[in-house]
């Protein structure tokens, strides 16, 4: 691996009294260590190590990409001329010096060989925490959606630094941030920068990855274990560059892998295979039986959120919270099936999990009726769209909308179909609005206040605030009118029908 001025000027510094009397460089192309024979021609990228005794004659034509470990002093205006030069004491011993250089070259070689490696497997997790020894600071692959791909185990094993992959703190962040100026041209840095503290509260070392030149990920090395180390920002475009590698692989490695629960779910939604015994083999390596107590949930995230990609975000934050759910991106909504006998459960206690994350989000929820087995799965997933879609309609200020609650309306909504509801509705109770209209009467209005109280004429002449004779009299011009049984519960039935319908309507 390549190293640069600065990285070897750090790590020398612990063992050897020297200086360098210009900027160090952090570009690594500092390839290898050699000693300084007499006539040698000099190398672009070397390190070369001489002493006072056995130095150059001239330095003029030195490489301004090399760098010198000169042990001695440079005399004269010798040693202004040069900037990569590293001025050792006279009694330096110049093998231990070069046995330290190597040294540093190991390490360094040792991480990217593994890098290198991991790349090639997909191992993101592992890249990060071999690269933990390289940064002494913890490191976090996100997505452009704030979805954690991976983390530095260490926050695993130190409870100061839970807060850093904490969903609740990142949803926080990511509400408060996602739609500031300055957090878009973040977005489009190339290389290396940094995010101030007074965004993210601690100092973060940041690299965008890109995927067809749109900004897809981001690796952050979090100054929260030892202060960051002035050369760290070209090795962590390094890191970066073999983290890409390695996401591009695993994207290959996904198409092709074994199937997860999220893709069992969409490939069924979406009508693929349908061969129960084989559905029912995939689900059971997920602990999932056919017996077992089964909801879907559905939620409609907004154009804007649908902007800023922040679907599988939520889908994982929502499998975090609810346990025995697994959530994921289909038909612009996110489908959240729920395992309630895993869970341990009702709906409503499962719902109490997610619903002030919901009501934070303003995100709004359909919810299916129970059910168990596979085989109504696409059928359940639209009762909890249907929800959704018809609840939002007539319910709009409502967090929830259960299908139990709407079904009804939904039904009603069928029975017109591709037809007005002049021609689905009744006949005849057009006609009595109408003739109530022609005669300035109220017959309509009574009829509907009689039904709504199951024929009860007590209740209803008490409603309208009239005597229960003139009800009766009513009842009787509006049977004439009519000409219909209610005592029959088809034709009850259908008048019911078209009161909701004509309800609808007016609202």
């Amino acid at each position: 691996m390549k190293l640069s001025n600065a990285i070897l000027a750090h790590k020398l510094k612990s063992n050897f009294s020297f200086q360098c009397r210009k900027n160090l460089s952090h570009a690594l192309k500092l390839e290898q260590v050699l000693f300084y024979c007499e006539g040698d021609d000099f190398l672009e990228n070397k390190i070369y190590l001489c002493t006072w005794e056995h130095k150059p004659e001239h330095f003029s034509d030195f490489p301004e990409q090399s760098l010198l470990l000169y042990i001695g002093e440079l005399y004269g205006s010798a040693a202004g001329k040069y900037a990569n030069v590293f001025e050792f004491e006279a009694d330096t011993n110049p093998w231990q010096l070069f046995n330290a250089v190597q040294r540093i070259f190991d390490h360094f070689d040792q991480w990217e060989q593994k890098l290198s490696q991991l790349a090639v497997d997909g191992n993101v997790q592992e890249m990060l925490d071999v690269s933990f020894r390289i940064f002494h600071n913890p490191l976090i692959l996100n997505s452009a959606d704030y979805f954690i791909i991976a983390y530095s185990s260490i926050i695993d094993t130190r409870p100061e630094l839970s807060e850093l992959v904490d969903p609740d703190t990142i949803f926080v962040y990511k509400k408060e941030y996602k739609e500031d100026d300055e957090s878009q041209d973040y977005k489009k840095k190339t290389g290396a920068f940094f995010l101030p503290g007074y965004i993210t509260e601690t100092r973060n070392l940041c690299v965008n990855l890109f995927e067809h030149e749109k900004y897809a990920y981001r690796l952050a090395l979090v100054e929260e274990l030892v202060r960051f180390s002035s050369y760290e920002d070209a090795l962590l475009e390094l890191l970066a560059e073999y983290i890409q590698t390695a996401l591009s692989k695993q994207l290959y490695v996904q198409t092709d892998m074994g199937y997860r629960l999220d893709r069992i779910l969409s490939e069924i939604l979406a009508g693929g295979n349908t061969d129960h015994g084989v559905i029912r083999q995939w689900f059971s390596e997920f602990g999932w039986r056919p017996e077992h107590l089964y909801f879907c949930i559905t939620l409609k995230l907004a154009a804007l959120d649908l902007e800023h990609m922040t679907m599988r975000f939520i889908s994982g934050h929502i499998e975090k919270l609810l346990p025995y759910a697994c959530a994921f991106p289909y038909e612009n909504y996110i489908a959240i099936f729920v395992n309630l006998s895993r869970f341990g459960g009702d709906v409503e206690e499962a719902l109490g999990k997610i619903v002030y994350f919901l009501r934070d989000s303003f995100l709004k929820a359909g919810i299916s009726n129970e059910f168990t087995g596979f085989s109504d799965l696409i059928s359940h997933y639209r009762q909890s769209v249907i929800a959704l879609e018809v609840g939002n309609q007539k319910f709009p200020y409502k967090w929830v909308h259960r299908f139990d609650d709407i079904a009804l309306d939904y039904l009603l909504e069928q029975c017109r179909g591709e037809l007005p509801k002049q021609l689905v509705c009744a006949r005849k109770i057009l006609n009595l609005r109408q003739y109530d209209e022609k005669h300035n009467t109220d017959y309509f209005h009574t009829l509907h206040v009689y039904v709504k109280n199951h024929l009860n004429a007590v209740q209803t002449a008490k409603l309208l605030f009239i005597h229960r004779s003139t009800f009766l009299y009513r009842m009787e011009k509006i049977k004439e009118l009519l000409r219909m049984d209610l005592d029959d519960y088809d034709m009850l039935l259908y008048v019911m029908i078209t009161f909701k319908i004509m309800e609808a309507e007016e609202i």
